[in-house]
């Protein structure tokens, strides 16, 4: 097993061509010939990711940001792209393109989220989805319920003063958005890495407003890629991003 039949296999599974115009996908760093020991996965690449990769043998990291986004005019030896080309790791990169697929981040998150009937607008460009709760639900009880289902260390909400149950929801950082979502005709957004000026445009538009934590509404979907991957390749990824280098007090 080769780099280069690991990036087919997320080829197929979430066509790096999809990707947003601003994005970076693909293999990021290291060499498509590469034989492939152990595969790790991760939110995030980080000087601590490495550390794991390199205890474990890893020399593939599937992520989901980025390791390289934005352009770099220098790369020291502390630095993580750095110890990756040193220690012989590649890393492939699926972002928006994971987002999108059909079997990605927003397919997987309408489970947590408890929602049916999930349909993808045209105005979201596959970004996000809209669906249904079952019955609706006070704003702070729903939020309790989403912080529970992802397991996450805290979840902001506004609650305009009506239930949930029309919900429009983009994982990661969806504020972008916001417009396109406002022409979902919903009643609830779910998003994450909110500023208070969001809060206050939905409060005085009668939205409701619930951040759910940017890492813990992404992380999840390691558990059915890793078994996508494990079936195709024959054996099991090791998830490297086990929790939130953010804390709350």
């Amino acid at each position: 097993m080769k780099v280069k039949d690991i990036y087919r296999f997320m080829d197929e599974f979430a066509p790096f061509e999809r990707a947003e115009d601003f994005d970076n996908c693909g293999l990021i760093v290291g060499d498509m010939e590469q034989e492939v020991t152990k595969i790790g996965m991760a939110l995030d690449i980080t000087n601590e990711i490495i550390d794991k990769a390199l205890d474990k043998g890893i020399n593939l990291i599937l992520t989901h940001h980025p390791v390289i986004f934005n352009a770099m005019k220098r790369i020291c030896a502390n630095h993580p792209v750095y110890r990756l080309i040193r220690n012989g790791i590649s890393v492939i990169s699926a972002h928006t393109n994971l987002d999108k697929a059909q079997f990605g981040i927003n397919t997987v998150l309408a489970e947590y989220y408890h929602l049916q009937n999930v349909a993808s607008p045209l105005c979201l460009d596959d970004l996000g989805r809209i669906g249904n709760l079952e019955s609706p639900l006070p704003v702070p009880e729903y939020a309790k319920l989403i912080k529970a289902s992802l397991g996450a260390q805290s979840v902001r909400y506004l609650d305009c003063g009506k239930p949930a149950q029309k919900v429009a929801y983009i994982s990661g950082c969806g504020a972008g958005m916001f417009r396109e979502v406002m022409a979902c005709d919903i009643d609830t957004f779910i998003t994450g890495d909110l500023k208070l000026d969001l809060f206050i445009e939905a409060k005085n538009l009668g939205v409701n407003l619930i951040e759910a934590n940017h890492f813990d509404s992404e992380n999840v979907i390691f558990e059915s890629l890793g078994k996508r991957i494990e079936t195709f390749c024959g054996f099991q990824p090791i998830l490297l991003s086990t929790e939130n280098i953010v804390k709350v007090v």
